[in-house]
């Protein structure tokens, strides 16, 4: 690859990260402005209930000091929850305008914004037998063995959705970003990100392991379960609200087959669905969950990075070499 297609593809990467940190920010902008309108609206019916209640005094020209008095009071006290409210919404309208401004300078997205997207995960690992077990536990495999993915109902997503979702499994690009701006660690240090699992895999094999560390995977379609992994793209709601599944089958220690449920999938954008299936097919490699919440691997998907991370990377080596009870510790 020559030096000028390599920085093409570099500056692409990093610009398609750009596009997705400034869509989380307009989800959140969206949010706030939710609970903005909502929290006016209250504020408007009480004032509007204050009115009619001054007008009622008036009218009936209540005698009863007492009354007046707990009228007066009740009364008070609306205005005073009013003034509270709108010292809250200062604040909340300053973070608006200022989210908003970076709204206006990125029109590339679409004008609609939907509401925030909670991704959450289920992962189990079960024994033939059926009883489950709570580690991690990795495929033996022969050295430059494949793994053959099969792909189930993916007609039903976009073209866009499509690419997204081989490009988590075969590419092998990543960047190298700042850790301040991650979150990671002091400004100048900088790891190393991957956009798929293909290149993740192929840099933990750079580490001598027990098991062979699985970097070559085949897409495959077919209706009667063939394939190591099989992915299935479904429109349904799960019922327990989990936005994937991974389940994985063990016999004697070792992974023979594990299946992929991703869910709403009609609702979902092509990098919101690429997030999902990178957190679920780290399961389906081996990966247990995460105590970092801001880690791709995280049972509730909150970071604005969700890319695989050289701890990830760090991980997968500990598992491969043999170390499936234990729990790799990152140091950033």
């Amino acid at each position: 690859m020559s030096e000028h297609k390599f920085n093409d593809d570099y500056i692409s990467n990093l610009m398609l990260i750009e596009d997705e940190q400034i869509r989380l920010l307009k989800r959140k902008a969206k949010s706030l402005k939710d609970e903005l309108d909502k929290t006016n609206l209250e504020i408007n019916n009480s004032s509007h209930k204050n009115y009619h209640f001054d007008e009622s005094v008036k009218t009936l020209k209540i005698e009863n000091k007492n009354i007046l008095k707990s009228s007066f009071a009740k009364n008070n006290f609306v205005q005073n929850i009013t003034k509270k409210h709108v010292l809250f919404l200062s604040s909340v309208i300053l973070l608006v305008l200022s989210v908003n401004f970076i709204d206006t300078q990125f029109s590339i997205f679409d004008s609609e914004s939907k509401e925030p997207l909670m991704m959450t995960s289920k992962f189990v690992i079960e024994n033939l037998r059926g009883d489950t077990i709570d580690t991690m536990k990795s495929w033996r495999l022969l050295s430059g063995e494949q793994l053959n993915v099969n792909m189930l109902n993916d007609e039903i997503l976009t073209v866009e959705q499509q690419d997204a979702v081989r490009k988590v499994i075969m590419s092998t690009d990543s960047v190298v970003l700042d850790d301040f701006m991650v979150n990671r660690g002091f400004q100048g240090s900088e790891s190393t990100y991957y956009l798929g699992w293909a290149g993740a895999m192929s840099a933990a094999k750079e580490t001598d392991t027990v098991y062979a560390i699985p970097t070559d995977y085949t897409i495959i379609h077919s209706s009667n379960g063939e394939g190591n992994i099989v992915i299935k793209f479904s429109n349904l709601m799960d019922t327990d609200g989990f936005s994937g599944y991974t389940r994985s089958v063990l016999d004697d220690g070792e992974i023979l087959k594990s299946y992929i449920t991703i869910y709403n999938v009609d609702e979902l954008e092509a990098s919101e669905l690429a997030t999902i299936l990178r957190h679920e097919f780290g399961h389906a490699l081996g990966l247990g969950h995460s105590s970092d919440p801001e880690d791709l691997m995280a049972p509730v998907i909150l970071t604005d990075f969700p890319y695989i991370s050289e701890c990830n990377v760090d991980a997968m080596v500990l598992l491969y070499d043999g170390n499936e009870s234990s729990q790799a510790v990152c140091e950033k």
